[in-house]
């Protein structure tokens, strides 16, 4: 299901949406939104978030490559699956634990900056946003297979809600400077 009811605490009902498909694939940080960072443009949150996990050069193809180079060529990867496989090979940044949900905040805050996928993120009213998976990703999401038992911290879901509070509280200058740990 992707938009379901659900019981609080106190057993009142409330609605939360429980996917990133269909009509809210726009969620996703697969869609494509262009993310401008220090004259590199990626085509997708994906996108940007691998290349920030990197500092140093990387040792790619028999090559070391250079940071912003390594930085460029993630930009120009097909598609946000490739980037996301591709990711899994760096050598990840010291501090990557530390400063990874700032840096997805940032490039979510930079997403929905955009006029279309702003309103469309105000379109979601109250829900609660859930980022359901089935590929173990209990930190961004919330897994759903039998083995994680719908466990996860759900970040990305948390993210996106404030992200929303602040555009209708028009906060959205909260997250509109250069964050600790971007590189």
């Amino acid at each position: 299901m992707i938009y379901i009811n659900f019981l609080d605490k106190n057993h009142m009902p409330f609605m939360a949406i429980t996917s990133f498909t269909g009509r809210w694939r726009f969620l996703s940080n697969f869609y494509p939104a262009k993310i401008k960072y220090r004259g590199i443009e990626y085509p997708t949150v994906e996108h940007f978030y691998v290349s920030q996990k990197i500092k140093d050069e990387q040792f790619v193809n028999s090559k070391n490559i250079p940071l912003i180079d390594c930085q460029e060529m993630i930009s120009k990867i097909k598609t946000p699956s490739e980037v996301k496989e591709f990711g899994k090979n760096l050598k990840l940044r010291k501090d990557w634990e530390i400063v990874k949900r700032s840096i997805m905040e940032w490039a979510l805050t930079e997403k929905f900056k955009d006029p279309d996928l702003k309103k469309m993120l105000i379109e979601t009213g109250d829900e609660e946003l859930i980022e359901g998976n089935y590929w173990h990703d209990v930190y961004w999401g919330v897994c759903n297979c039998q083995n994680c038992g719908e466990r996860g911290e759900n970040n990305l879901g948390k993210i996106l809600m404030k992200i929303r509070s602040n555009i209708k509280g028009d906060k959205s200058e909260i997250i509109d400077f250069l964050l600790p740990g971007i590189k």
